[in-house]
């Protein structure tokens, strides 16, 4: 199980990933389980919701996995590859969260704060790049449980939308530094890469299975208390709004 521990004005909300276990304290708290996937598990007093991601088993050796990618997804590999495109894994937190955040205002997605920082800055948080020339292309975020051999790409940001690269050149470098990841949580034992979500976009429902990845369906368990805190987080937003 992966914790990360949010806070929120008054309250502190807990997130767990991967895994469930009823604690008492989940009849006051708001607390939730996400990425579940035992169907027949039992819960205690809460809210079960279910929802579909896509996962790439990785257990077998790497030249297998690499075999089911397409033709294409194969080319673009070595293309970014021969261009000189390098990619590594740090826990950047801070380095991730800036970069992540210029991409998000440009695509109007939601910005992590930079002040829950401290959040992140746990053993399982991972962060990936791509690089040529000094220059960060694709940033990848994820967060590992060797415990349930689940790792899960958690935000993804990259420079397509910087009129310096062309967006295939970012599209390559972003298909490598997947790669690259996919071999670097196998050889640390994990069994399932986890590409974060379903997604109704063809285009990207394709990019996934490119890869031979499919689709699962998960859940995601909120206690009570977290369901209020949560409604009333939301009012709170479209009174501010009116």
């Amino acid at each position: 199980m992966v914790t990360i521990k949010k806070k929120q004005s008054l309250f502190t909300l807990t997130e767990n990933w991967f895994e469930y276990k009823f604690k008492w304290s989940d009849l006051f708290l708001p607390v939730c389980y996400r990425g579940l996937r035992y169907r027949n598990q039992s819960f205690y007093f809460g809210v079960k919701k279910y929802a579909k991601t896509i996962v790439l088993p990785i257990e077998k050796p790497i030249e297998e996995i690499y075999s089911s990618f397409s033709t294409t997804l194969k080319y673009d590999i070595k293309k970014a590859e021969s261009e000189g495109v390098m990619c590594k894994i740090n826990r950047d937190v801070t380095g991730f969260i800036e970069f992540y955040n210029e991409f998000a205002k440009v695509k109007m997605l939601y910005q992590l704060d930079p002040a829950r920082k401290d959040e992140l800055k746990i053993e399982e948080w991972k962060s990936s790049y791509a690089i040529l020339n000094g220059q960060i292309l694709v940033a990848h975020s994820y967060l590992e449980d060797k415990k349930t051999g689940i790792v899960r790409l958690m935000e993804s940001g990259s420079m397509r939308l910087n009129n310096e690269f062309e967006p295939k050149q970012i599209a390559q470098a972003n298909k490598l530094l997947h790669y690259h990841d996919i071999k670097f949580f196998k050889e640390r034992g994990l069994l399932y890469y986890d590409f974060g979500g379903w997604d109704d976009i063809p285009g990207l429902l394709k990019f996934k299975q490119a890869f031979g990845a499919y689709p699962i369906d998960i859940f995601n368990y909120y206690t009570y208390a977290y369901e209020i805190k949560e409604k009333i987080k939301k009012g709170i937003l479209l009174i501010k709004k009116k």
